[in-house]
C-alpha cells in the first residue's frame, strides 16, 4: 500500500467486516485495491467488548483518481445488506451534486445487476424521482441523497452517512451538516444494535475550507504511533509539505491510486490539463493546500526582507483584516522610515469578535502616536470597517484600486533590493504573516491589476491583506490639524 501521511494503524485485537465490503466492492466488478482495503478493515473494525463497530466517525483525505467513490459506494452498499432495514445517505457540495451523484450510481448499479447473481437478488428497481430517489434492498435497507442543509435528514434514521467533498463547505454550511446529521443517530444503537458512522471524506481544501481544514489539522495533531481511544479513524494520502508538487515521480510515488488506476501516460496527461493552474494540481494530485510554484513572493525575497529589529519610531498605522467566513483576524502596525516602511503583527488571533475592542484599546494606549485606521470596506472585512467608524476610529480612505496599487508595490518593494540590497519593505518575522505570504494567491481585478484572492488562496491570508491596508495607510495618513480655540 502507498505510505499514507497519517493514519489510524488496524487493531489486530478488534475482528473487522472490511473483508464484506471488499466483497461487495468485487460483486460490482470493482475489488479495492491497497489502501481502500486498509480503511475498510480499519473503520469495519468490531468492538469485541459489545459487538459493535468500534469507530463512530471515519475521516478519509486523499487525492483525485484514487478510488475514493467506489470505496465508500461499496461500504455504504455494503451496509444496506450487512442487516435488515439500514438507512444509508450521501451528501455533497450541494443538493444537485448529491442527486447527480445517485444517478450515476443508479445507472452503474442496474449494470452490475446484470453480471451480479447475488446483487440482482437483494435489490429493488432504484428509485429515480427527485426527492425520493432511493436505491432499495429487498431487506427493507435503502440508500439515499440528501442535500447539505440543517433539516434536511429531519425527522430520518441514518446508519452510515457519508459527506463526500467536504473541503468546499465553510465553517458555517459544515456545522449545518452536523446539527442536521445528530438526531438521525441517536436512537440506531438500540434500534439495530449496531453503531452508526459518519464518513468525512475529501481531497485538500481551499481557503473556503473552513470546516474541513479544521478538522484535518486537529487530526495531524494525534499520536498515531498508539491506540489513543478516540473512535474517529483517520486516513490521509498525499505529497509530504518538504516535496516539489510538479515533480510527476513525486506525485506517482505518493498518489495510493497510481499503478492500479492509472499509469505515467495518464498522469502526464492530466497534468497538461492543469498546466495553467499548478496550484490545483498540487491540492487535487498531491492532496495539498499549496505549492511553492504558487507564491506571490519569492521565498528568497520573503526572507531577506525580514527586520530582525524592534518596530522604528515614528507615527503608526494601524491595519485590520478578517479571514473569510470569520475564521481568523489580524492586526498590523507599519510605520514609514526615510525609504522603508516597516511592519509589524500586533495581534493575530482566531475568530473576530476581538478584534474592534482591540483596535480601540489601540487607540486609547497610543494617542497621537497612531496616525490612522486602515480597512477594506469591501470582502469580509466590510463589517468591521463599519463598525470601526461608528466607534468614531478615524479610518484612512481606501478603496479597490487602492488595495491593488498597495498589494503591486508591495511586492516590488520586497522583490527589488536597493542599492545596499536591503528590501523598501521589511517585516518583523511573525508566524501568521510568513504563512499568509505562502499561500496568499493572486485575483485579477482589471486590466493588468490585482489584488489578494481570498477565494483562490489556499490558507488564511488576514495577516498580508492587515499588512497590505497598513502600508498604504502609512504614506496616506491624515495631516494632523491642530484647533485653536479663540
Amino acid at each position: 500500500m502507498t505510505q499514507p501521511r497519517y493514519a489510524t494503524r488496524r487493531n489486530p485485537d478488534r475482528p473487522t467486516i472490511g473483508g464484506k465490503t471488499a466483497a461487495v466492492a468485487a460483486l460490482r466488478g470493482r475489488p479495492l485495491i491497497p489502501w481502500q482495503r486498509y480503511v475498510a478493515d480499519v473503520a469495519g473494525e468490531i468492538d469485541p467488548a459489545t459487538g459493535q463497530l468500534y469507530y463512530g466517525e471515519v475521516i478519509v483525505t486523499v487525492q483525485r483518481q484514487a478510488g475514493k467513490t467506489d470505496l465508500d459506494q461499496a461500504h455504504s452498499l455494503g451496509t444496506c445488506l450487512h442487516g435488515t432495514g439500514r438507512r444509508t445517505w450521501y451528501t455533497a457540495q450541494s443538493g444537485q451534486h448529491a442527486s447527480d451523484h445517485f444517478t450515476g450510481l443508479a445507472n452503474y448499479w442496474e449494470e452490475e445487476l446484470a453480471e451480479s447473481n447475488v446483487l440482482r437478488r437483494a435489490t429493488r428497481t432504484p428509485r429515480r424521482s427527485n426527492g425520493s430517489q432511493e436505491l432499495r434492498f429487498l431487506n427493507g435497507s435503502t440508500w439515499r441523497p440528501f442535500p447539505p442543509t440543517s433539516n434536511a435528514l429531519h425527522g430520518k434514521q441514518g446508519d452510515k452517512i457519508t459527506v463526500d467533498e467536504a473541503w468546499v463547505h465553510t465553517a458555517a454550511g459544515g456545522s449545518a451538516i452536523l446539527a442536521g446529521l445528530g438526531p438521525t443517530l441517536l436512537t440506531r444503537r438500540k434500534a439495530i444494535g449496531q453503531r452508526p458512522q459518519v464518513w468525512k471524506q475529501s481531497t485538500e481544501g481551499t481557503i473556503e475550507s473552513t470546516w474541513f481544514n479544521p478538522t484535518l489539522d486537529e487530526q495531524r495533531a494525534r499520536d498515531f504511533t498508539r491506540d489513543d481511544g478516540m473512535r474517529v479513524a483517520f486516513f490521509d494520502f498525499g505529497i509530504p509539505e518538504d516535496s516539489d508538487p510538479t515533480d510527476l515521480n513525486v506525485i506517482a510515488k505518493w498518489h495510493p491510486g497510481y499503478g492500479h488506476l492509472f499509469d505515467m501516460t495518464e498522469l502526464e496527461q492530466m497534468a497538461a490539463m492543469f498546466a495553467g493552474a499548478p496550484g490545483e494540481f498540487a491540492r487535487a494530485f498531491g492532496n495539498r493546500r499549496t505549492g511553492s510554484s504558487e507564491r506571490i513572493f519569492p521565498i528568497k525575497d520573503w526572507e531577506a526582507a525580514k527586520h530582525l529589529e524592534a518596530l522604528p519610531p515614528g507615527t503608526v498605522a494601524v491595519g485590520a483584516a478578517y479571514g473569510v467566513d470569520g475564521i481568523d483576524a489580524t492586526i498590523v502596525y507599519a510605520v514609514r522610515q526615510g525609504d522603508r516602511i516597516v511592519v509589524e503583527v500586533a495581534d493575530h488571533r482566531p475568530g473576530t469578535s476581538w478584534v474592534l475592542p482591540r483596535l480601540m484599546e489601540i487607540k486609547q494606549r497610543a494617542g497621537d502616536g497612531v496616525g490612522g485606521f486602515a480597512i477594506d470596506r469591501y470582502g469580509p472585512s466590510s463589517p468591521l470597517a463599519d463598525a470601526a467608524e461608528r466607534s468614531g476610529l478615524e479610518l484612512v480612505p481606501l478603496n479597490t484600486s487602492a488595495v491593488s496599487a498597495s498589494a503591486a508595490n508591495l511586492l516590488t518593494w520586497i522583490t527589488e533590493p536597493l542599492p545596499d540590497g536591503s528590501r523598501a519593505w521589511r517585516h518583523v518575522p511573525h508566524a501568521a504573516l510568513d504563512n499568509a505570504a505562502e499561500l496568499a494567491t493572486r485575483r485579477f481585478v482589471q486590466d493588468g491589476a490585482w489584488t489578494f484572492g481570498r477565494r483562490l488562496s489556499v490558507g488564511s491570508i488576514s495577516a498580508i491583506e492587515a499588512a497590505n491596508v497598513a502600508t498604504w495607510a502609512a504614506d496616506h495618513l491624515p495631516e494632523k490639524v491642530t484647533q485653536f480655540v479663540f
